[in-house]
């Protein structure tokens, strides 16, 4: 199990799974242009937090997707609490395969989501559901260019994830069509971000998570766990905005 599976399934009072908060929330809704007149897209969910963020400051219709029940529900009682129900919908779903019709949204976002998946399959799906014109955009962790290979291998086994470096985001952005890119290193956040965990979780939630990778896995576990937190705090994880827009049709 890794530690963002932990964090999900456990209640540790996180609502937010990525670096940089809702400022960097604020930062790609500014690049893809979102406004009061948007309908948008969020996959990967998660909590609903940035949704809601979202659907609030910007005063955006916003549809968000989710693979895990837990989250979906989090989210949909998240939205009903402040008030955004006409605002925002929550759908469990898969993000490789998604039900909506070709050119449905203003903008599709997804933070901190696709290295975990089918890099290319989500982004495509991404790009079908988007209106041309309409921007796709990410922040997710990125490579430093000279990482090793064993590091990203680890990396993949222990937690599933295959992150680009920043050029290679802006090359698979390129290569499903997408035009105009834009890329911003926001790899300050990472530390920032551990540090923030930390905080947030406490001892005590500390000592939770590790406990219940101990009994579900042993001591390999625990050792994956320690693993994976030294490669986000090491010299060669960073972290990236990108953007991209689909082109009008012709």
């Amino acid at each position: 199990m890794s530690l963002e599976e932990m964090l999900e399934k456990e209640d540790l009072g996180i609502e937010i799974l990525h670096p940089g908060g809702l400022e960097i929330t604020k930062d790609l809704a500014e690049l893809c242009g979102i406004n009061e007149k948007s309908k948008v897209f969020d996959v990967a969910c998660g909590t609903g937090e940035s949704a809601c963020f979202l659907a609030e400051t910007f005063e955006c219709e916003i549809v968000g997707v989710d693979a895990s029940p837990i989250m979906v529900e989090k989210a949909k009682k998240k939205a009903k609490e402040r008030g955004l129900e006409g605002k925002t919908t929550f759908i469990l779903a898969d993000a490789h395969k998604l039900s909506f019709p070709d050119n449905t949204f203003d903008v599709v976002i997804s933070e901190c989501t696709l290295c975990l998946l089918n890099k290319e399959a989500a982004l495509r799906e991404m790009v079908r559901v988007v209106k041309p014109n309409g921007c796709v955009g990410i922040h997710d962790v990125a490579w430093k260019e000279n990482t090793p290979r064993e590091l990203k291998l680890k990396l993949k086994d222990i937690e599933g994830e295959e992150p680009e470096t920043i050029e290679g985001w802006k090359r698979l952005f390129e290569k499903v069509g997408l035009v105009d890119v834009v890329v911003v290193d926001k790899s300050h956040l990472i530390p920032e971000w551990m540090k923030e965990m930390r905080r947030q979780v406490g001892l005590w939630g500390e000592l939770k998570i590790f406990l219940n990778i101990l009994k579900k896995e042993g001591p390999k576990g625990l050792k994956n766990a320690w693993e994976s937190m030294k490669i986000f705090e090491s010299s060669h994880t960073g972290y990236v905005i990108v953007v991209g827009r689909k082109p009008s049709k012709e």
